[in-house]
């Protein structure tokens, strides 16, 4: 074997040429690279450490590049390991389901969402945000309100455990809404984007079926659960600050980011929904800060744009149950 740099006879098991230095399988560990990174940003941990072993094998131990892939593999053991020891196997099986049809998952699989109701720090807080939204708005209101902030969260955590990430359960905040926590985990563009999106989409099924049963019964009470449903996940897609919008957009190209903007200003006007003018104003905002990607992400971009015509409408079918209720 001869080396690709100078020319110097090697031995068959040689991973460097000791006269010139070159990494005898520099092009295949390019390629082992790309391929790795590509992993990571989809959110493909498993196949990212594979890919890393292989290289590690093809790279001499006192090299940087030995050491750095090293501790990389072991940052992903530790990781994944940290996943498999939170998991439940109950909250796995549901979460391989996928966001998918977010109204289906809803009546079919109610057994995912009762789960966080097991946690003892989810019903509590729970309970106490039912009392808060009780004295507001009545009984009824406030139960409809309270499970539909508590189904979107649980979008989170699906998704998040979807990707085999450890993550708390619902905490909600009397009057505010709710949080999980992910316990630390740093997450590439894509996986964010999924997890963020996440709470919207099944929020949104939420409102479906909060509409679905207006329109059936005529209650009032179900399109104000409905209106409410779509308005708080319309603010949640305000992409600033650690709300969901800012993790949905940032697995998107700048040119992607400027289409949810069109689409944002264009269905202002067309929905009188002053929240949209704050989405496509945050879109701006986010066509400025050089966080884009230079991969473009058509499936969080399909999304994002279908979340944003989906719960206009429902904002909009549900407006004259909320307005008789309000009194306006």
């Amino acid at each position: 074997m001869n080396c690709p740099g100078c020319g110097s006879d090697l031995p068959e098991s040689a991973l460097s040429c000791q006269p010139c230095g070159k990494l005898v399988h520099s092009e295949k560990l390019e390629g082992l690279a790309r391929r790795a990174k590509e992993a990571w940003r989809l959110g493909r941990f498993a196949e990212e450490r594979a890919l890393w072993t292989e290289s590690l094998a093809l790279l001499p131990e006192d090299t940087v590049q030995h050491r750095t892939i090293a501790a990389r593999i072991e940052a992903i053991n530790g990781m994944l390991a940290g996943a498999e020891q939170h998991s439940d196997g109950g909250w796995k099986k549901a979460a391989l389901l996928g966001v998918g049809p977010a109204l289906v998952l809803l009546l079919t699989k109610g057994k995912f969402l009762l789960l966080g109701l097991t946690k003892i720090g989810t019903l509590v807080t729970m309970l106490a945000s039912l009392g808060v939204y009780w004295a507001l708005y009545g009984w009824a209101l406030a139960l409809g309100v309270v499970v539909s902030i508590y189904i979107h969260e649980m979008g989170h955590v699906g998704m998040i455990r979807r990707f085999g990430f450890p993550s708390s359960a619902p905490m909600f905040i009397p009057g505010l809404g709710a949080f999980i926590q992910m316990r630390g985990i740093h997450l590439p563009p894509i996986p964010d984007s999924r997890i963020g999106l996440a709470g919207p989409i099944y929020g949104l099924g939420a409102a479906v079926a909060a509409l679905g049963v207006y329109y059936v019964t005529g209650l009032k009470v179900w399109g104000v659960i409905a209106h409410f449903g779509a308005w708080v996940n319309l603010f949640n897609l305000i992409p600033v600050w650690q709300l969901d919008g800012s993790r949905g957009l940032r697995s998107l190209t700048r040119s992607q980011r400027g289409l949810v903007l069109l689409a944002a200003g264009a269905l202002w006007p067309l929905s009188s929904n002053g929240m949209l003018f704050l989405v496509a104003l945050g879109c701006g905002y986010r066509m400025f800060t050089r966080d884009w990607q230079a991969e473009p992400d058509n499936l969080g971009l399909m999304q994002f744009l279908g979340l944003l015509v989906a719960l206009s409408a429902v904002v909009m079918l549900s407006a004259g149950a909320a307005k008789i209720a309000t009194g306006n």
